[in-house]
């Protein structure tokens, strides 16, 4: 929304959420691995079986894209350079609903099969066990390294100057965006697992692994939402949308960073927390049933 003319001023939500634009380089990459995606699972679709497992997947990554498309090509993306709240939202997206999204739905085998198919034999050969790949990505995602690696990359694009860097050269905003979500992923690939690498947590160690990353990000949100001065001086001339202050806009990004972001851990752990209570129901089921003697 920074094109070098006055910004329009915008003051209600019709207004904000009307903003779209897909000439972004970000948006064309998204464009790009959307239409990918269904064809690859346009392919796979018409040489298997589809099951409900298969469109709950689809439905999973369908979801992660139109919030990727919100937030790379929709209004906080459009105004991520005039509103730190805007751009906040942006992060927590990406990193927060859209990764494990994606995660979830799996759609690793749709991008395979989108290759042309000498292409696609090699892509295949490298995602084996034995694949380079798969080697990088098991390191990557040992939980040792996959959380610092993600609360670190959070904390650097925080410090003000890296921040205000990136809002000047639209190519360190593109990398700041790519960082932050592949981290993302390989932060929540040990929550979620999905193949092929297979988490090696069990459930109790996956709440104690969310635990440990609800501190350092709750505190960073709390130092941006409760400081009194700017941070982030980019904003200090923005055109003032919503009739906020810098200041306020600059408390309602903390605000969006520490509270959707902590619903989103608690309710991944609530979650977690009964699958492991369901899974010990069924063990003691299993147990009392296997000691029950036989009539």
């Amino acid at each position: 929304m920074n094109d070098g003319s006055e910004p329009d001023i915008i003051d209600n939500f019709g207004e904000f959420i009307s903003a779209w634009d897909f000439s972004s380089p970000p948006a064309v990459l998204f464009l790009l691995l959307t239409i990918a995606y269904i064809s690859g699972t346009a392919r796979l679709a018409m040489r298997s079986d589809t099951n409900r497992t298969f469109w709950s997947k689809v439905a999973a990554s369908i979801s992660g894209f139109v919030l990727l498309a919100i937030a790379l090509a929709g209004p906080l993306d459009q105004y991520s350079s005039e509103l730190f709240a805007s751009h906040m939202a942006q992060h927590i997206v990406i990193a927060m609903f859209a990764a494990p999204l994606l995660l979830i739905a799996r759609p690793m085998p749709a991008y395979i099969w989108a290759l042309p198919r000498p292409i696609r034999i090699g892509a295949g050969t490298a995602l084996t066990g034995s694949g380079m790949v798969v080697k990088v990505m098991r390191v990557l995602t040992r939980p040792v390294l996959a959380l610092p690696l993600f609360v670190g990359t959070l904390y650097v694009w925080h410090i003000p100057a890296a921040y205000n860097g990136s809002l000047s050269n639209d190519w360190l905003h593109l990398f700041m965006h790519f960082t932050m979500f592949a981290t993302a992923v390989i932060f929540w690939w040990p929550i979620v697992g999905p193949p092929p690498i297979r988490t090696q947590l069990n459930y109790p160690q996956r709440i104690v692994y969310l635990l440990l990353v609800v501190t350092p990000t709750a505190l960073l949100a709390a130092i941006i939402t409760l400081t009194n001065s700017v941070l982030y001086d980019f904003y200090l001339n923005q055109p003032g949308h919503f009739s906020w202050s810098t200041n306020e806009d600059q408390r309602v990004g903390g605000l969006f960073m520490w509270i959707p972001g902590n619903f989103v851990y608690l309710s991944t752990m609530t979650i977690l927390f009964f699958k492991w209570f369901g899974e010990e129901e069924r063990k003691s089921s299993q147990r009392v049933r296997r000691s029950s003697p036989k009539r």
